[in-house]
Formats: structure tokens, sequence, C-alpha cells
């Protein structure tokens, strides 16, 4: 599902609220997820799930196209983690 489907299937869900602040709480949402995690925060969404930041140490690599070796850095990844409840409705 696309950031605008998810738009469009509140706005259907939600017919007195206008598709600009549907469009406004989404991004808004997205936006305070994405700079909590920027700032190694742990954000929890009861019944859904917890989104963190994972470091991932250096490691060697190789380009598949020469073969030399390559260093990739420490770098930092997002991680989802799905709440009992979610597991639950997804899996019954």
């Amino acid at each position: 599902m696309k950031k605008s489907e998810l738009k469009n299937k509140i706005s259907s869900k939600f017919s007195y609220l206008s598709l600009i602040d549907i469009s406004l709480a989404v991004d808004l949402i997205s936006k305070n997820i994405s700079d909590g995690l920027k700032d190694d925060e742990r954000i929890e969404i009861r019944g859904f799930g917890s989104f963190s930041v994972r470091s991932r140490k250096p490691i060697r690599g190789r380009n598949p196209k020469t073969g030399s070796s390559v260093e990739l850095g420490k770098r930092r990844i997002p991680y989802f983690r799905a709440a009992k409840a979610l597991n639950f409705k997804i899996n019954h």
C-alpha cells in the first residue's frame, strides 16, 4: 500500500475529515517517526509494534563487477518489531 492509497482509505472511512487534514496527519506521523529514529529514540505504538534503530558494524564487501574489496562502514538501519496483537490478526 502506498501513502496515497492509505490516505484515500482513511478518507473513505472518515468522510467528515477533509483529504488535506488526513494528508497532513499521515505526513506528520511519518515525519515524527523518522525524526525519532534519527535521534535514536524507540517508538512504540501499542497493538501495532515498535520501531527502533540497530547499528551494523563495518564489513568488507566485494564489487561483483571487478571483484575488488570494498570497505562498507558502520551504518544504522531502522528495525520494526510487530506487536503480539498485530501478529495474531495477521495469522488468525
